[in-house]
């Protein structure tokens, strides 16, 4: 049986909520488990320096323990349990509506802008202190999803930016994972999890010898998860709402029974118009046939599979050097069902086609959509994202003496990432309605190869990226002052990052054919830190980092940090530092790319009424179609960041302890796109939002998008705006908050009995476009995030009861709603680990968890041709797993 000193429990206690940090959990070994090698140096992260903890800075710690506890499936659902990540009470894997330009999840602290449009990240993810390759099509950063559970060992998170010992992408914060050092005999895990409509499951294998002076070990897992669609879940329903939001009809319109209607033009003598005040002439509109749910046929969580593995190896060569290698691989399949592919076809206006007319004629112009899999010969094809990666870590640890170290690490990993969009072929499709091939309100009635023609063609991507790095760090004492040793570290670092990529329409498979655009940047970086105990109740900490980039110049990031104890039991610490987010190599080879999406234009703001005369009322009915223009913008610039803090811990009496810690970041140069579902972006953003667009708007566009022969076709008439969503350093932002963290433990006859709470407020959310700043706490943004929890843990048994709540917020976007409801969610956690001498139940570990106990929905959130609910939650999710260990 495994047994944890009253300090660990404590932590432990607040650390499955992301509380505190707490040494304890950081530093905890089993001293009976075989698998455990004690190693004489330990670097935390927020720091270089071996022994030192991070000074002046607010740091989260999960061990083994805390983290099989939380009953996450997954290593982004374990992230999403802590306050300060945008994934809290919130969606822990990619949204499928964005899965044709996002292919993996990356964590984001402190929620900072422009995360979603950028290729790179604001969170630094570590594994073991290094970074690694970078993943994804469009993006160009690690998932941790493809760490092995088994190989996890504990979780450190900062939430003050790292870039003065870490380098780029350390703006929000760092999370490293610690890999387990060694394990010894053989423990396999096996997990469960239903409920409506949902499954999945996995299963894991960690084996390992130590020896002399030595160990290997190998772990595996694998992840299966069915899909959830929409109309899995009462609130996934998307649609048109009436005016006072009392009733959501469908809104598809690309159906297998058609849908459109035809407009009635009329001459007034000087011109043709479609507008209905012009009804006495002829103008109207004669619908044909009722939309149908097309949202509800798509993925709300696609299907998964994935595979993970890392190998391990340690060996001490002599008494002062030790050569440990660790390898890994990981790789994902996600398919996403949709309704049956469809498309909208419109014939021209009278205006388009000059048709001479007199006073009172009248000329229709039909307006259709449908779905190829009213024919025969559809052949459903999901969309498809497959990611694989690999890397290699070698490193030599030499002990120089007097308490100095010699720290070599070697990186290289590789990854490899596509994704299918299928599609159809507009250029074909017109020409076979042109051609009579094809009725649009008969789709049935074609032949088999005019449909395989235009359905040969789909919308493909494939990326390779490559890391190498190398890097030495030196540290240890220098001399002593009244509060102790002054110690040191310094460091120089290689790194090559290299990204290949072709993406494009094409026939099916046809990327296979196109060239790879490459790109390539090294970045030479030498780093060093300070630890300073001025005297017994202070601590400073100095550090910085200079980073010499081969394509767009170099940087130079400081830290300074400080803990100050007036009394025992008390520490008052705060840092002030520089960080920044460099673009990537990614960003170097992409292009601007043309999306064309049918009926969409609702699903957009129009804060100006410049196509709608109320919500979800346009103007004109036959412009509702939208063009996205995305991709590269040109030339970027990194992203910088000045960010402080000050905060406290503070454990009166033993077994209590709480905290705070407010920070302030001014994020300027932010690199990403605009967001097309917020009004203020809109508004502020009028050259990338052009609404009723002209012909040479439209041809200015498509010229500038590699994919823009594609959408030649396209009648501007039926044209509501066209969104350009091409990447720039567009804003800056000013984040100003409060971190706050309890816990208690009690300890009765029968076990320990231990609470915890932990949050975070925003108080200042302001981005600023174009010279003018906007309130994001205003509208459509919550400011609260609370979790607490109550355990018991006696013998071999550990219960706990999680709530996790997100606060309420006010819209001006939503009909006839003015204020979204709060989100609240409880979780429950039961485990039973047999103790030593039960026989064949030795080593057997038994574990239930029930997420969101009350199966409680999202609070509503009504957006016309959006989603309509806040927050997220598959509803209630039985987790049954166990473990033995041999």
């Amino acid at each position: 049986m495994k047994f944890k000193s009253k300090k660990t429990a404590l932590c432990l206690a607040s650390a499955v909520t992301a509380l505190v940090a707490c040494p304890g959990v950081a530093y905890a070994q089993d001293q009976d488990d075989a698998a455990t090698v004690d190693h004489k140096t330990i670097v935390v992260t927020g720091s270089l320096i071996r022994g030192v903890e991070a000074t002046g800075s607010q740091s989260i710690a999960l061990d083994e323990d805390a983290i099989i506890e939380s009953g996450a499936s997954t290593t982004n659902e374990l992230l999403g349990e802590i306050p300060q990540i945008a994934t809290f009470n919130n969606r822990f894997d990619n949204d499928p509506r964005a899965a044709d330009r996002s292919e993996i999840s990356r964590p984001n602290l402190r929620n900072l802008p422009g995360v979603d449009a950028a290729t790179g990240a604001t969170t630094l993810i570590l594994v073991d202190g290094h970074r690694m390759t970078p993943m994804g099509v469009s993006q160009a950063s690690f998932d941790p999803d493809f760490i092995p559970p088994g190989a996890i060992q504990r979780l450190e998170v900062i939430t003050d930016g790292g870039s003065s010992l870490y380098g780029a992408d350390a703006v929000g914060g760092v999370i490293n994972f610690i890999t387990r050092k060694s394990f010894d005999g053989i423990q396999v895990d096996g997990g469960y999890d239903f409920g409506d409509n949902y499954s999945a499951w996995n299963a894991g294998i960690t084996a390992g010898i130590n020896w002399d002076r030595g160990g290997a070990f190998f772990t595996y897992s694998t992840y299966q998860r069915d899909e959830i669609s929409n109309k899995d879940r009462s609130y996934g329903a998307r649609g048109n709402w009436n005016a006072d939001g009392t009733v959501l009809t469908p809104s598809g319109t690309e159906c297998l029974v058609p849908v459109g209607e035809i407009v009635t033009w009329a001459n007034f003598g000087a011109g043709w118009t479609s507008n209905p005040a012009a009804a006495a002439l002829g103008v109207k509109r004669t619908p044909v046939g009722s939309p149908c749910d097309i949202d509800g046929e798509s993925a709300l969580l696609p299907k998964l599979s994935r595979h993970s593995a890392l190998f391990g190896l340690t060996q001490e060569l002599s008494d002062n050097l030790t050569f440990e290698v660790k390898a890994n691989y990981g790789e994902s399949s996600v398919r996403f069902s949709k309704y049956p592919l469809g498309d909208t076809i419109s014939g021209a206006s009278p205006n388009t086609l000059m048709i001479p007319g007199a006073f009172g004629d009248t000329y229709d112009v039909a307006s259709v959509g449908f779905s190829y899999g009213a024919n025969a010969a559809y052949v459903d094809r999901q969309q498809t994202q497959d990611l694989q990666v690999y890397g290699i870590t070698p490193e030599f640890t030499f002990d120089a003496g007097g308490g100095w170290q010699i720290k070599t690490t070697a990186y290289f990993g590789e990854s490899q990432s596509s994704r299918v969009l299928p599609g159809s072929d507009r250029a074909k499709l017109t020409n076979y309605v042109n051609t009579g091939a094809l009725d649009p309100g008969n789709v049935a009635a074609a032949s088999a190869a005019v449909i395989t023609d235009i359905l040969n063609f789909e919308t493909a991507g494939e990326s390779v990226q490559d890391l190498f790095l190398v890097r030495t760090i030196v540290d240890g004492g220098l001399f002593e002052l009244p509060g102790g040793t002054v110690k040191a570290a310094v460091g120089v670092e290689y790194n090559r990052d290299r990204a290949k990529l072709r993406e494009g329409d094409v026939t099916i498979g046809g990327i296979a054919n196109q060239p790879f655009r490459q790109a390539s940047r090294n970045v030479k970086s030498v780093f060093g830190e300070l630890s300073i105990p001025v005297f017994s109740m202070l601590d400073l900490s100095l550090s910085g980092r200079y980073d010499d980039y081969s394509d767009f110049g170099d940087t130079f990031n400081p830290n300074i940090g400080f803990n100050f104890t007036p009394v025992d039991r008390l520490r008052i610490f705060g840092h002030w530092g520089e960080s920044f987010n460099a673009p990537t190599a990614l960003d170097s080879v992409r292009t601007a790319n043309a999306r064309f999406i049918a009926g969409a234009v609702l699903g957009v703001p129009d804060p100006n009424g410049e196509i709608t005369s109320a919500p979800g009322v346009l103007i004109d009915p036959t412009r509702d179609d939208v063009l996205l223009v995305e991709g590269s913008g040109g030339a970027l610039k990194p992203q910088t960041a000045e960010t402080w803090s000050v905060g406290f811990d503070f454990e009166p009496v033993d077994n209590l302890k709480f905290g705070a810690n407010y920070y302030d970041i001014d994020f300027t140069n932010i690199l990403g796109a605009v967001n097309p579902q917020l009004a203020s972006v809109v508004l502020l953003n009028p050259e990338k939002f052009i609404f009723n667009p002209t012909q040479a708007d439209l041809d200015a566009f498509l010229a500038a998008s590699e994919n823009g022969t594609q959408f030649a076709g396209i009648n501007v008439a039926d044209l509501a705006l066209i969104i350009d969503r091409r990447v720039a350093n567009i804003s800056k932002a000013r984040l100003k908050g409060l971190d706050f963290s309890a816990s208690y433990l009690v300890e009765t006859g029968f076990g320990d009995v231990s609470f915890g709470v932990a949050g975070n407020k925003l108080f200042t959310f302001d981005i600023t476009d174009s010279g003018t700043t906007v309130d994001q706490l205003e509208f459509d943004e919550p400011d609260f995030n609370i979790a607490g929890n109550i355990g018991l843990r006696a013998g071999g048994f550990t219960g706990r009861v999680t709530v996790k709540h997100t606060g309420g917020f006010d819209t001006n976007t939503a009909v006839n709603q003015t204020k979204v409801s709060s989100f609240t969610v409880a979780d429950l956690y039961l485990g039973y680990e047999f103790p030593e001498g039960s026989g064949i139940a030795d080593g057997l570990a038994l574990r239930v968890n029930v997420d969101n106990i009350f199966d409680t929905d999202p609070p509503v959130f009504r957006q016309q041709r959006n989603l309509n609910y806040s927050g997220f939650t598959l509803g209630r999710i039985f987790k049954l797993s166990l473990s033995k260990k041999f």
